[in-house]
């Protein structure tokens, strides 16, 4: 997808540890959810791998988490998102949460 990439570094120096060096996996419409952090390897397999988090709570953390704002996380809704502004956070707005972030025109396929 053309959406998705590597980073290497931010604000022209490399990446931090704590931010996820030395390479970092950035998915927009994640919103930083799922993108792997401090890669070291990468291989291509023939079908998807089981994940830590998919593994210890597969009933929160499927493939399909965090794309679709009808589905609601068994601890939490994810139908609104509230929109970061100045001010204290308990008055920001709340909207409703597009389907894939906002990005389903990019990705949608991704999840058919």
């Amino acid at each position: 997808n053309e959406l998705a990439f590597f980073a290497v570094g931010m604000y022209g120096k490399s990446l931090p540890k704590q931010n996820g060096a030395p390479l970092r996996q950035v998915i927009p419409w994640k919103y930083g959810f799922k993108g792997a952090k401090s890669i070291v390897k990468i291989e291509f397999v023939e079908s998807r791998p089981a994940t830590f988090w998919n593994t210890l709570v597969p009933n929160e953390y499927a493939f399909e988490a965090n794309v679709n704002p009808n589905v609601p996380h068994p601890r939490w809704s994810q139908a609104t998102e509230r929109v970061l502004s100045e001010g204290a956070s308990w008055s920001w707005e709340k909207i409703p949460t597009l389907p894939y972030n906002g990005y389903g025109e990019y990705v949608a396929s991704l999840y058919s």
